[in-house]
């Protein structure tokens, strides 16, 4: 395996004071999977002393050295550089009370999550993979290490990245394994909202999203109870549809309010406020009509490109729309029609100098963005003003 000059510069250093080092974990399994790793992680039985001694003139970073990481930068890339350890007790299902540090690579490994997690791999040595997980890997399994409610209940994040692994590699869960995130599964309820919001993202996101949200709903019912009622729109739709879209859809479906359901997920899961207001903005706006010009065009008068765009999205992954629709509306937005009171060829000066003035502008100008866009009338600066004097 040819690794980045970085990482071989790392390993050849600890390797030159008598220590072993490897590269671990994620950037494993995904060099097997034919995939570039985003990072490199690396394991070695030098302590945090040891390894401050041999990268004494690099520049390194005490990220998380009581856990025994060092960060160690090589042209501006930070690579971690962790002690075999041994986790102690998980109080909080989490995070380990303690963790201290072994001189064996098989106890390192031991304590990781998944098989296809617990592989390391150096030049000399070639891969270790002691329990299995090329194996695995071949046959698309999401197998824990050793016992998996001990490693769900050590950490239970553990329970959706096994979910995610799943969906965004598109493995099934072993048996014992997916026995066990039934049987612990409210461990979730222990994790924090923003380390469950990162999970489902990645899920969601996954080629085998699908399945593993239809098999594993009542795990996701706990972290999004808002879907607990879940319906899946069709297969094939949600296959080609954006995350955002997917996410949208389950709200659509399960929900009998379904823009408030998702304001309700989103606040606590601590999603960003862009996400929330336009997946609330696209839910609140499903109902309206939107397969006539005038139709479309009133869409975006209400609710704005953007979210008239989501909103016939939706509704075409939801198996009630289109691509007919979507040229449609693509061709009012590029042909220039007005859909903004920016847009229009009066403005709340001309209003007032009729004798319209405070709260009573806007609503005039609203009043006859609709009529525009309805054909009632046209955007034409003295057909808009006889039509305001003609009106009072």
């Amino acid at each position: 395996m040819k690794l980045p000059g970085g990482v071989e510069f790392i390993i050849s250093r600890l390797n030159e004071a008598g220590h072993r080092a490897d590269i671990v974990g994620g950037c494993v399994r995904d060099r097997l999977l034919g995939k570039e790793p985003n990072d490199y992680d690396i394991t070695t039985d030098a302590t945090p002393d040891e390894m401050h001694k041999i990268f004494s003139d690099v520049r390194t970073l005490d990220t998380g050295i009581k856990h025994g990481t060092l960060t160690v930068i090589i042209d501006s890339t930070p690579y971690e550089v962790t002690t075999y350890r041994l986790d102690g007790k998980y109080s909080d299902a989490r995070h380990p009370d303690s963790v201290s540090f072994t001189e064996k690579l098989s106890d390192d490994l031991s304590r990781r999550d998944f098989t296809v997690n617990a592989m390391c791999y150096n030049a000399k040595d070639g891969y270790t993979d002691l329990f299995f997980g090329k194996r695995d890997l071949e046959s698309r399994i999401i197998r824990a290490v050793g016992d998996p409610v001990v490693r769900f209940s050590e950490d239970a994040l553990r329970i959706l990245r096994a979910l995610r692994f799943a969906s965004t590699l598109d493995f099934h869960i072993e048996e014992k394994t997916s026995q066990a995130i039934f049987e612990v599964r409210e461990l979730l309820l222990r994790v924090s909202a923003e380390r469950i919001f990162t999970e489902w993202k990645k899920l969601v996101a996954g080629v085998g999203a699908y399945r593993i949200i239809r098999e594993y709903s009542s795990v996701i019912s706990l972290i999004i109870p808002e879907i607990s009622k879940l319906h899946l729109p069709a297969k094939e739709n949600f296959f080609t549809a954006s995350p955002e879209m997917r996410e949208l859809s389950l709200f659509a479906l399960s929900c009998d309010n379904p823009a408030e359901a998702y304001i309700s997920a989103m606040q606590r899961l601590r999603s960003d406020n862009k996400r929330k207001g336009f997946g609330a903005s696209v839910l609140s706006a499903i109902n309206l009509p939107s397969s006539t010009r005038e139709e479309l065009h009133l869409l975006l008068v209400r609710c704005g490109a953007e979210c008239a765009v989501g909103v016939l999205n939706l509704k075409r992954l939801l198996g009630v729309s289109n691509a007919v629709d979507m040229d449609l509306l693509m061709n009012i937005i590029d042909s220039g029609e007005c859909y903004k009171v920016a847009d229009m060829k009066i403005n709340g000066e001309d209003l007032m100098s009729l004798g319209i003035c405070g709260k009573n502008i806007g609503r005039t100008l609203e009043t006859l963005l609709v009529k525009i866009a309805s054909g009632e009338i046209k955007n034409e600066r003295e057909e808009l003003l006889s039509f305001v004097t003609s009106d009072k």
